[in-house]
């Protein structure tokens, strides 16, 4: 009776934990003789089925923090734990493992694979987790019908408007159904109108998983569909309130007044404040592109 009780007392724990969380994160970089510090002291925790957006000025380190909390990039201090587990002490393998299914990444430019069909590229990360190539294309057809490409299977990145191919990649983060999607300004190459189509979608497949989401932009009208808001700074990351935010915040979660499902007066969570990426040849172990 004990051991069961201890052991549902430690699945519920798990379910309580944050899926991505730092704490005292720095990152450095040597310049010539000298070191540039991008981050200092940042500390960050993301609620299951949450979303949370960081904002900054260009070059403030908004990219470097998502490739940590990727575990695409080393800390120079601190840690980033994802599902409880530190980046920093499992191997490469366990890495791209944990990543191919417990993470989805949409950047900025969509890093399809040209000589791949939409399908295809929607099925990378299945078929790298190692399910047979059916049961991959199914799943990549339904995440395509799911984002309003049903009709598109077959058509390669050339084929497909800007938009379409942000639709795809947005499949293809979600088709593991992973914990946490991070998004790196995913509509920075879009015009306004497919941005909007974009972002709309977005919301929408908020409310049919339970991935928690980190996105990346410089645009305060996009970041105010979080749950919570977070600005990098002077190498900090803080928490901004909802009232500084265009129209209140929240939209991601379902909030008017940007805070958390579970308590939402008290205006939101916890406070807080890539070089295994691949090319056409070498994609990364998680099958979804990247930079380096």
């Amino acid at each position: 009776m004990t051991e069961r009780m201890n052991g549902r007392a430690e699945r519920e724990s798990a379910a309580d934990a944050p899926v991505l969380a730092c704490a005292g994160l720095g990152r450095a970089y040597r310049d010539g003789g000298l070191e540039v510090e991008v981050l200092r002291d940042v500390e960050f925790a993301l609620p299951r089925a949450e979303a949370a957006a960081v904002v900054g000025a260009s070059g403030s380190g908004k990219t470097t923090l998502l490739n940590l909390l990727g575990g695409l990039d080393a800390p120079s201090r601190g840690r980033v734990l994802f599902l409880g587990r530190d980046w920093a002490r499992l191997s490469e393998a366990a890495r791209c493992a944990l990543r191919n299914r417990e993470l989805g990444f949409v950047y900025q430019f969509h890093h399809l694979l040209g000589e791949f069909s939409a399908a295809e590229n929607v099925a990378m990360p299945p078929l790298i987790a190692g399910e047979p190539k059916a049961k991959a294309l199914a799943k990549a057809a339904d995440w395509l019908e799911r984002v309003g490409l049903g009709a598109r299977l077959r058509h390669r990145p050339a084929q497909l408007s800007g938009g379409e191919r942000q639709r795809v990649a947005i499949a293809r983060a979600l088709v593991m159904e992973p914990a946490c999607v991070l998004l790196d300004e995913p509509t920075g190459n879009l015009d306004p109108a497919a941005s909007s189509r974009v972002l709309a979608l977005i919301d929408e497949l908020k409310a049919l998983v339970t991935s928690s989401f980190v996105i990346v932009t410089h645009d305060r009208s996009i970041a105010a569909r979080a749950d919570a808001v977070y600005e990098l700074r002077g190498g900090g990351l803080h928490r901004l309130a909802a009232s500084s935010l265009p129209n209140g915040g929240g939209e991601y979660g379902g909030m008017d007044g940007g805070g958390t499902r579970n308590n939402p007066a008290d205006g939101g969570g916890p406070p807080g404040g890539m070089t295994s990426g691949g090319n056409r040849n070498n994609p990364p172990a998680n099958g979804q592109g990247g930079e380096g």
